[in-house]
């Protein structure tokens, strides 16, 4: 196991397709193995981390741009200790903040007790604010759907994130919602021989994440899955792919860990 922090973004090319169901159950599954996990819901405008965690927040990050709290007034526990720093409907893309608002959530973040983890659950597309996100993590997992759409613009992440941010060994394929786990094997085969034959790039596969009706059922009862099927196909995925995720090494670009990666908001801010 690496003992030094780890900073993983979640990213998808589209919306809908398990992102931040993705996010927070692996946030949940790392805290049960003993890891402090950090979960920042990097989607301001359309933030849902919390519903899923069965939190219930008082403020949100839009209280901390205000400067009406500081940011460890408003990190929130949920399950099994993970921390969360939600976001807040409404508020716009991280580009419109401030170099002032940024240096103050850099400061405000920094100050936290350290954690092992840092999980990023980057809003959908490729906005030049995800694409800054998605670059100061030391990983990212790119969640998609066997559908066309889906496959689509998750090549055309994978595109921008190579080709403009020189991510390469770092990016990682996670299909969900697939039938078998061949399924998902077929998805990033079929993936990576087009990244390889146009962009000559060849990306990770972490593995796959079952199509599994626990899931909403633990939406509805605002429950991580991992926690209301523990048996399910799905939480066994996710625990495989917590376990794959701790021993993915540090990227070079993340050298400096949680400050290197708030002071680079700084650079897509302005």
């Amino acid at each position: 196991m690496k003992s030094e922090r780890i900073v993983i973004g979640v990213a998808s090319g589209k919306g809908g397709v398990g992102k931040t169901t993705a996010s927070v159950n692996l946030a949940v599954c790392l805290a049960t193995m003993g890891k402090s996990v950090l979960l920042i819901d990097g989607d301001l405008g359309l933030s849902n981390a919390q519903i899923l965690l069965g939190c219930a927040p008082m403020f949100t990050f839009a209280d901390v741009i205000s400067g009406q709290k500081n940011i460890e007034d408003v990190i929130v526990t949920g399950p099994h200790g993970v921390r969360l720093l939600p976001g807040a409907s409404g508020v716009g893309e991280l580009a419109s903040l401030s170099r002032a608002q940024i240096s103050g959530l850099i400061q405000g973040i920094s100050a936290l007790p350290p954690s092992d983890v840092l999980i990023v659950d980057a809003a959908a597309g490729i906005s030049h604010s995800v694409t800054m996100l998605l670059q100061a993590c030391d990983h990212q997992l790119i969640i998609l759907e066997n559908e066309p759409s889906s496959i689509a613009d998750a090549y055309g992440t994978l595109k921008v994130l190579s080709q403009e941010c020189r991510l390469e060994s770092t990016l990682h394929v996670v299909p969900n919602r697939v039938q078998n786990l061949r399924e998902g094997q077929a998805i990033h085969k079929l993936l990576n021989d087009v990244c390889l034959k146009f962009l000559n790039l060849s990306v990770n596969y972490l593995g796959s994440l079952r199509q599994d009706e626990s899931v909403i059922k633990a939406a509805r009862a605002a429950k991580p899955v991992v926690d209301f099927a523990p048996t399910s196909p799905i939480a066994t995925d996710i625990r495989q792919l917590a376990h794959k995720i701790l021993e993915l090494p540090r990227a070079q670009q993340a050298s400096g860990g949680l400050q290197f990666f708030m002071e680079s908001l700084i650079e897509g801010a302005n």
